[in-house]
């Protein structure tokens, strides 16, 4: 019998996280079509809901990576990426070829101000070539691909998990390597913001990159990760009913005053957030507070609501104003419960098959 590793609430971080990203991209659709929105006031939303995902990636994916090799002595590496394989590829492949081939031809799918533009054969290999190798990060920089542009957080997760398994199987000194990836990548992210970098042919799209791949919010999240994992002293310091509700109001006080810590602000988001998790998984009191049936769901089919919410959006926004019938709050209970439905069938018929060969992978039982 495989040994259980199951953390309370993370299920329905995973939803809150993608329900942020929801929330700024319909204003942003709305703002697409002309239409009276609030994206300013809540793009900061979506960001910080992708930081979030990337948060818990990274502490998952290194908890039961360090897990594995205390019970093994090795990470098998290939098991790690064909769980990943699994989990990740069917879906996103499926969004790719929706986006580039089938949506583009349905009036019922198109934005206004935003459509598929495609100049050439060479362009068109090129952007799949992206898309095949994981490089949408990359891509997004160069070109907006309508419906997918979301893949672009895809890509960066496919580069981190490449890499991170390798480390942590031959790195023995685990916590100096975080803590020191963290800094570096911010001293790099301090360069490029003080433009100390000679001028290159690149250098925008390098900077775009660096800023999008956000290694500190994935580091910080593997930092947590080892902390708990160690039974550290700092994770039984913030372990506390107090920090949380201030972790909290840290969190929402920027976003609300809409307060700008330039290029520091995925660390910050990313320290509060780890903050957060880490309450979650172990104080007691809080060991339920997401933990409903309906948080659960949510969050199981969390990838899906992330990668289908821009179709569905788009689709409801055509179908109300094609029928004159156009109202913010109808828009979002038809948007948002319309993304659950297509992502739950989805989880269903298209990921459910995949998920059961990755667990048949699984070193723990991950399963509540």
């Amino acid at each position: 019998m495989k040994d259980k590793v199951y953390f309370n609430n993370l299920n329905g971080l995973r939803f809150i996280a993608a329900l942020m990203v929801v929330i700024s991209h319909l204003e942003l659709n709305k703002s697409y079509f002309n239409l009276t929105n609030s994206f300013q006031s809540v793009k900061e939303l979506g960001r910080l809901g992708v930081s979030l995902f990337f948060v818990l990636s990274g502490f998952l994916i290194t908890f039961l990576l360090v897990k594995e090799k205390e019970k093994n002595g090795l990470i098998a590496i290939k098991n790690f990426y064909l769980r990943r394989i699994y989990r990740i590829w069917p879906l996103y492949y499926f969004i790719v070829i929706l986006s580039l081939l089938v949506l583009p031809h349905f009036e019922i799918f198109h934005i206004p101000n935003l459509k598929l533009e495609i100049e050439s054969p060479f362009q068109f290999f090129m952007v799949v070539l992206l898309f095949v190798f994981f490089l949408t990060n990359v891509l997004v920089s160069i070109k907006l691909i309508p419906f997918a542009t979301q893949t672009w957080s895809i890509g960066t997760e496919e580069q981190f998990y490449l890499i991170w398994p390798l480390l942590i199987n031959k790195c023995k000194q685990l916590k100096p390597l975080f803590i020191g990836i963290i800094l570096l990548y911010n001293l790099l992210l301090l360069v490029l913001n003080l433009g100390l970098l000679p001028s290159f042919k690149y250098l925008d799209l390098f900077t775009s990159f660096i800023h999008a791949f956000q290694l500190d919010s994935l580091a910080i999240g593997a930092l947590g990760a080892y902390l708990l994992y160690c039974k550290s002293a700092i994770v039984q310091k913030i372990t506390n009913l107090n920090v949380f509700v201030l972790t909290l109001i840290l969190i929402v006080v920027p976003i609300v005053f809409q307060i700008n810590f330039s290029f520091l602000e995925s660390t910050f988001f990313a320290l509060l957030f780890i903050v957060i998790i880490l309450n979650l998984v172990n104080h007691p009191k809080l060991d339920s507070v997401l933990e409903h049936k309906s948080l659960l769901f949510l969050g199981k089919i969390s990838y899906g609501l992330y990668m289908y919410h821009q179709i569905v959006i788009v689709c409801v926004l055509n179908c109300l104003l094609k029928f004159t019938i156009f109202n913010s709050m109808l828009l979002y209970v038809l948007s948002i419960s319309s993304t659950i439905l297509v992502a739950g069938i989805s989880y269903r018929y298209l990921e459910e098959p995949f998920l059961i060969k990755k667990e048949k992978l699984a070193t723990f039982n991950n399963k509540k």
